[in-house]
């Protein structure tokens, strides 16, 4: 996969990526901004495969042109399966 990133070169008191300049406050006070709103808004989750032991693994997951949305449907469907699985157990209960 390649790396998303722009690169930044930075001059003095000035930022300069892709398609903008920016100056040092501006960058700063964007990125704190950023920086922020993420950590209010997302929850990030890091998950570690051996290559040597899950090379299956990581070579499906790659394969996937949505990772975030297939993982996001996975749990999604788990959740129901659970939920299902929990009402049958207590309507099972209740009959008893």
């Amino acid at each position: 996969m390649k790396s998303t990133k722009s690169k930044l070169v930075r001059k003095k008191d000035r930022i300069i990526s892709p398609g903008r300049v920016w100056s040092r406050e501006a960058f700063d006070r964007t990125r704190d901004y950023q920086i922020s709103y993420y950590k209010e808004n997302y929850r990030s989750f890091n998950i570690r495969f051996s290559r040597k032991n899950d090379q299956e693994i990581i070579s499906y997951l790659e394969s996937q042109d949505n990772l975030a949305g297939y993982i996001r449907e996975l749990v999604t469907k788990d959740i129901e399966k659970k939920k299902k699985r929990q009402l049958k157990e207590k309507e099972e209960s209740d009959r008893k």
